[in-house]
């Protein structure tokens, strides 16, 4: 008997499942295992982006983290996986 080849639905599938494994894979790897808080002048620094526009995207931005009412602090970590992120093709 021959085998049939695989519908697009599974090699879509497959595809997806290979992707959000190395999603994972990067978002699991940490250098040394802690983060650290960053101000916005740090932060800003490591983006390349000015502190206004750091301020004016924070609520979009997921390495963000609020300790108060005028308190924000970027985690370190949290940037190094967006900007790996963001050079996938």
């Amino acid at each position: 008997m021959s085998e049939t080849p695989p519908t697009f639905e599974a090699f879509i599938e497959r595809l997806l499942r290979q992707i959000v494994r190395e999603e994972i894979g990067i978002l699991k790897t940490n250098v040394n295992g802690q983060d650290h808080l960053l101000d916005a002048e740090a932060a800003a620094k490591l983006l390349a982006v000015s502190e206004d526009w750091l301020y004016r995207n924070a609520k979009k931005l997921p390495f963000t983290r609020k300790l108060g009412p005028k308190m924000l602090r970027f985690s370190a970590c949290g940037i190094q996986k967006y900007l790996a992120l963001r050079k996938l093709p």
